[in-house]
Parts: C-alpha cells; structure tokens; sequence
C-alpha cells in the first residue's frame, strides 16, 4: 500500500511530500552537516544529523583552551550581545596537529548549540545559512580550503556578516594559514577573537609520555625531550612519531632522517656584497675601528647598532656601503648552532668558518661570487618544551 500524500505550502506554490514528512520548528539540538540533494524536479539543501555532540574515542591531553572557551561562551551569552542580536565570529589558526579543530570541538559541546558543520560551498549555502531561524554554531573547518581567497570572498564576507541572519549566530572557522580576505582581519564586528596554536604544553607532553612509552624504553624519555627541542614547532603527530621510533626500535634512528621540522638557529649578519675575500678583513676592521671612538663600544655589533655620524643623516651601514660597496644587515637562519665550514644556510654555504671577531666568508645561494660576512648576534630557537632558550 502506497503512503498517503502529502502537501506542503512554499509561498503559494503547493510542492507534494512524503506521506511520513513532519514538520520542525527546528531540526533540535545536535551535530548537522549541510547536505545537497538532488532528483528530476529539483537540488535542495537541507541540514544531515550526524551526532548528538562530538565525541572523542581518545584521550584528550592538556590544551591550554578552558581560558578561551570561557571566554568566547561568556561573550556569547553577554547581554550586550543578546540583546543586540549579535553575532560572534572565532578564528583558530595554526598548522596541522596543534589542536585547532578538536579546540573548536570543544567550544561547541560548551555552547551547547546546535552545530551546523560547512564542509562545501555549494550552489545556494549562503541564503541557506541565512534563513535558519535558530541560532546555532556554524563550523568551518579548514576555512581557507573550503572558501577560496579571491574567489569566495564575497560569499564568506557576507555570511559571517550575517546582516540577514534569521537568528544569531557563532562563526568558529580553523585555519592552517591565515590566508582569508583582509576584510576578516582587524574587523572585530565579523571575526571578534583570534586564537594561534602553536607548541604543545609541557604537561601534555609529560602525560603522552607517560601513557604511550613502553616501560622498557624509559631510558629514551630525556632523548625525546631533547628531540622536541630541537623541533621548529610540535604538534601530537610529531610526539607520536618520535615515541613509535623509540618503541619500535629501541632507540631513534642514525642521522637526520625522520620527516619532522628541526629548529632553525637566527642569526643577525653584516654582509659585503662586493668584498669577495677573507683577506679584505684587516681592511675593514681597519676601518671599523678608526670610525669607533676610543673606549666607548667594545664591539662591533654595538658600534653598528648605536654609531651616527655627526649630522645624523648617515648610519653605519651608509658608511660601510660607501666605502666598501652595498653593506647591509640581514638575518639568516641555519639547522645548526655552530656555523662550520660546509654548513648550509638560508643565505648560502659557508666556505670560511666565523674567526674570534666573528668575519667569515659565504658563498651565496644566487650569485658567483663569495662575501665577506661579519656575524654579529646569534639569536636560538626558543626551547619548546622548557620554554628557555637553548
């Protein structure tokens, strides 16, 4: 027996509907996805329920977020922004594995919304979004792929404008760079609070630790601290690789070969682009030197930072370009702490290593010729786990 029929008034226009469609006020609380259907007569938009909260089947280590989470829910329940009707709109930046979207997961079980997840920018989202007459979390993971920078602008401008919004709304959007349209940024009537994440915090680290090492390999513990050091940043994939490595193999593995980001070494450098040998040095420091007044700076990162000429217009650099050809200050950066000969650098290789007033020689990555450098300051990676400089 077929159901009985069923018809549904759309703004005069009767559309026939399922003998077992009911009509919601609203979809109720709950996780939803925004889904597209489609048959012979027409695509619709409409809201799939996917979970009644986001659940997590693991443990979840030490974030940092309570002060954040309370912060945005305190805002949001605000009088000023109930009675005004406004929306909030949240920013999570960061690069993969530092805990944005299971930070952004966390918030929405706080709020205790329903949660309408945008994974696609369909043919009509943005009326879509707008008419929902509830209010609701709408999430956007992974924002700046699923709105494109110059061609969803428009889109994405408006729907966290939200001027036609039914009912309020909370904006949570993740990025793994913060490459969303300027009119974003700065504009804290559409995007309020913005949050980085960065390195893990050292009790998390210490608890991961503690769960995940195998007790026989307990020795390795302060060789995968001094691993987590040495990284350019960490994130929970980079700790479960490094204990995997000690797990699997009893120790890590000879060289430079896992695949995670080292640190890198900053260094503030003076270089000659037109003196091209070590043999130039005594000329230079000759010069220096007849430039520094007697017993006033000892060295010559100092004289560099505060020596002016008597009519104020010309630096030390202006001086030293004249004199020597174009001289400039420049940061470099490099995998190691000590500048060795043959070491690589973001600048070039160095072919004559620092002497103890700090000249050495590089040969740059685009160009013939070597340069006579002076190192001036090494400023080390932050220790990410101590967090102290090395």
């Amino acid at each position: 027996m077929s159901k009985s029929q069923q018809w549904i008034n759309e703004e005069g226009t009767f559309y026939p509907v399922s003998g077992d469609t009911r009509l919601l006020q609203c979809p109720g609380d709950g996780v939803f996805v925004v889904a597209e259907s489609s048959n012979q007569m027409m695509t619709r938009i409409g809201l799939r329920r996917i979970a009644d909260r986001f659940e997590f089947d693991f443990k979840i280590y030490e974030l940092g977020t309570e002060p954040m989470i309370r912060l945005i829910k305190e805002t949001w329940e605000s009088a000023p922004f109930i009675e005004g009707g406004k929306n909030l709109g949240v920013i999570f930046n960061g690069i993969k594995g530092t805990g944005k979207t299971l930070s952004a997961k966390l918030l929405c079980n706080a709020i205790g919304l329903p949660v309408v997840i945008v994974q696609n920018n369909i043919k009509g989202l943005l009326p879509f979004l707008q008419s929902l007459n509830f209010e609701c979390v709408v999430f956007i993971d992974e924002a700046e792929k699923t709105f494109k920078k110059g061609e969803d602008d428009d889109i994405l401008l408006r729907l966290i404008d939200g001027v036609y919004n039914a009912k309020r709304r909370l904006y949570i959007l993740t990025t793994n760079r913060l490459t969303l349209n300027e009119n974003l940024l700065g504009r804290p009537g559409r995007i309020r609070y913005r949050f980085e994440f960065s390195n893990l915090l050292p009790q998390a680290i210490e608890a991961y630790l503690d769960d995940n090492l195998l007790p026989e390999y307990a020795s390795q513990r302060e060789k995968i601290l001094e691993q987590i050091d040495m990284l350019e940043i960490s994130t929970i994939d980079i700790l479960k690789a490094l204990v995997d490595e000690v797990n699997i193999h009893g120790q890590f593995p000879e060289g430079p070969c896992l695949n995670i980001p080292t640190a890198k070494f900053i260094y503030d450098i003076l270089e000659f682009y037109y003196v091209e040998s070590y043999d130039a040095k005594a000329e230079v420091l000759e010069f220096i030197k007849s430039k520094m007044k007697e017993g006033e700076y000892v060295s010559i990162n100092e004289w560099l930072g505060k020596w002016r000429s008597a009519d104020g217009e010309k630096d030390a650099e202006d001086i030293l370009s004249k004199e020597f050809g174009y001289a400039t200050t420049i940061k470099m950066t490099s995998s190691t702490s000590v500048l060795w000969r043959d070491t690589s650098t973001s600048q070039g290789t160095i072919v004559r290593e620092p002497d103890s007033e700090g000249f050495f020689v590089l040969h740059p990555y685009y160009g013939d010729s070597d340069r006579l450098c002076i190192l001036l300051k090494r400023r080390e990676s932050p220790s990410l786990y101590r967090g102290m400089l090395v």
